[in-house]
């Protein structure tokens, strides 16, 4: 985007201002938003299918860890090793992404996310995609939400929208709110527009995401961490190349 660019807007209504996140960090930030939430979808799928669990979507995992010690979810602890990972690494590489430095915040969320993404590719082939014990499969749980705690730190708003690209409830519920500022009468309708088809978008990949994860999982178990690692690399190509501070 060109200096000229619109400031976004500051909150989740999309009449407030708000900082320019996603256009200081990021080429084409719409394009990277629906790759990093397909790759995100992706990957919760394939660990909700072979492990029992999700990386991403934390309230699922809240579920999970309710109805399991009562007897209906036998994998409850990976959701619980789940939670825990993806909040410490959400808060660790946020905090790393905030410190002066050489880099932009953009690579160093990156550069923590290939980390993490690599570690867990690694595990996930050594213990066999966690068929053979749930000790494994909390594992690769944790494993996971270390690697979705550092990628969820990559987008915090575009166009001045706050996007997720982990975890969707809160996308609904904005989504269903600027749909209504859109068609009501008497609101700043061009940017209630963005904001829900921002929020549109961000489903629609995340679910598309899902999809081609439930198929991978079937055909190739053990690289499909790695085939995430893979998808980084475009999102990489997106990123503006600035020097923090500068």
């Amino acid at each position: 985007m060109s200096s000229s660019q619109p400031a976004p807007s500051s909150s989740d209504d999309p009449a407030r201002p708000a900082p320019e996140e996603s256009y200081r960090e990021f080429r084409r930030p719409v394009l990277a938003l629906a790759l990093c939430t397909g790759t995100a979808g992706f990957l919760d799928a394939f660990a909700f299918l072979r492990y029992g669990t999700f990386v991403a979507n934390q309230s699922g995992n809240l579920i999970f860890l309710g109805i399991g010690p009562v007897g209906w979810h036998p994998d409850w602890p990976a959701s619980g090793a789940s939670l825990l990972a993806f909040a410490a690494a959400a808060g660790v590489v946020s905090w790393i992404r905030s410190l002066p430095g050489r880099w932009s915040p953009a690579l160093r969320g990156l550069g923590a996310t290939a980390l993490t993404l690599s570690l867990w590719a690694f595990l996930n082939v050594l213990l066999h995609h966690g068929q053979h014990s749930p000790v494994s499969r909390a594992v690769l749980a944790a494993a996971g939400g270390l690697a979705t705690g550092a990628f969820t730190t990559l987008f915090v708003r575009t166009a001045g929208v706050t996007t997720t690209i982990t975890y969707q409830s809160g996308t609904v519920v904005k989504t269903g709110g600027h749909i209504v500022r859109w068609v009501a009468p008497g609101t700043d309708r061009d940017r209630a527009r963005r904001a829900s088809l921002l929020g549109l978008l961000t489903l629609v990949c995340y679910s598309i995401g899902g999809s081609i994860g439930a198929v991978a999982q079937q055909q190739q178990p053990y690289w499909v961490p790695a085939w995430g690692l893979l998808a980084l690399v475009p999102v990489a190509l997106l990123v503006r190349r600035v020097r923090a501070g500068t």
